[in-house]
Parts: structure tokens; sequence; C-alpha cells
């Protein structure tokens, strides 16, 4: 079985359709912050009193968020052209 999906280069905005690019800009980077909020939070728990665990997972998923923000929606076509 052979998949029609072609594979779009790194830094193409994807064929969203009628997703709007704001929601999802938004959602990553509130799901960043608290899926390595979590994180952070569990390891303060098991680590036992460590209060900087659950504000360093959220910022480190906010600069991750961030970065794949970026990624997929920062770079226009004149920008990945022109690299001079």
């Amino acid at each position: 079985m052979t998949s029609t999906r072609t594979k779009r280069p790194l830094g193409t905005p994807p064929d969203t359709g009628q997703e709007n690019p704001g929601w999802t800009v938004f959602s990553y980077l509130l799901t960043g912050m608290i899926f390595y909020g979590g994180i952070g939070w569990a390891i303060g728990h098991w680590v036992v009193h460590s209060t900087l665990c659950f504000p360093l997972g959220m910022v480190v998923g906010l600069a991750l968020a961030i970065v794949l923000v970026i990624l997929r929606f920062g770079r226009t076509e004149a920008t990945r052209t022109d690299k001079s």
C-alpha cells in the first residue's frame, strides 16, 4: 500500500484548510506549558520540596513551544529562498 501524502519541507506552513493558525499557535503555547509544567511538578514531588521544578518546567515548555511555532509557521517563502 503506497501513501499519496507528500512530505513538505521543514518550515513550510501546513495546508490548514479551515483551521485558524492563531488558535493553533495558542494551543501549542498552552499545551507546552501544561505538559512540561506537569513534568516539572512531578519531578518536584519526587525530589521533595524542590520549588523550582514546576516553574522551570513551564519555562522550558514555553520555549520549546515557541521553537515549534517558529519552525511550523514563522518562515515565509521569501526568508526561505533569501539565504544571504
